[in-house]
């Protein structure tokens, strides 16, 4: 069992981890950005609606050329990638392990670990997911939520 502060266990065997991430944009008309993650037990995790400049950051990591006449915080990080040593050595992982029933939005933690401490803060899923994949740090997601969407999705 992995344990936290503020009271956030969880065991490995009910995470599954994130393996690849890919982003775009659904087809018109609705055209809604979307985060598609890939997952180790070979099933997919999507979030929708992401922020745009979050999809056009993942989308310069992955080395793909983005057209953009300004760039977005998101996209000008990449350009210091390898300057981020210090913070990836801190950030233990990311988990995306909560589905707010009112706001029908999921949470991401990010677990930071440092000289005597260890804390846990609560992020929007997709700049979880940007920090995890621009620093390599271990990405996963809840297995009750992947069943969950998979279960929404035979019902549509």
């Amino acid at each position: 069992m992995i344990e936290y502060e503020d009271n956030f266990d969880v065991e490995k065997k009910d995470l599954v981890k994130i393996i690849d991430v890919n982003v775009y944009m659904t087809p018109p008309p609705y055209q809604i950005p979307v985060l598609q993650c890939e997952l180790e037990d070979g099933r997919s995790f999507s979030l929708y609606q992401i922020p745009v400049d979050v999809m056009l950051g993942i989308i310069r990591l992955k080395g793909e050329d983005v057209y953009n006449e300004r760039e977005t915080l998101f996209e000008l990080i990449t350009l210091f990638r390898e300057d981020f040593n210090v913070i990836r050595n801190k950030i233990e992982m990311i988990v995306i392990d909560e589905l707010d029933k009112e706001t029908n939005l999921y949470n991401a933690k990010i677990i930071i670990r440092g000289d005597g401490y260890k804390i846990m803060k609560k992020m929007v899923p997709s700049h979880a997911i940007y920090l995890a994949y621009l620093l390599e740090i271990p990405m996963y997601v809840k297995k009750e939520l992947v069943d969950q969407q998979e279960r929404q999705s035979e019902n549509y």
